[in-house]
């Protein structure tokens, strides 16, 4: 399982329906993050919403401002 509390702005995302999201903010709550989906399913715009840490099957990039 992801540790929801390492994720970071900018983290890239892979949910469980197939979307690719970037975080926009942590919630600091170990459940919670709010992502920006970057590939919506058909949907042809971005949206911003809450994902919960169930939603996430890995995270395939870290922002660079990480050490």
């Amino acid at each position: 399982m992801i540790n929801v509390l390492d994720l970071r702005p900018g983290d890239k995302l892979q949910l469980q329906d197939g979307a690719l999201a970037e975080v926009v903010e942590n919630m600091e709550d170990g459940m919670w993050v709010q992502v920006r989906t970057l590939s919506p399913n058909g949907s042809g715009e971005e949206t911003v919403e809450l994902c919960h840490a169930q939603d996430i099957v890995k995270v395939l990039s870290r922002s660079e401002s990480q050490s």
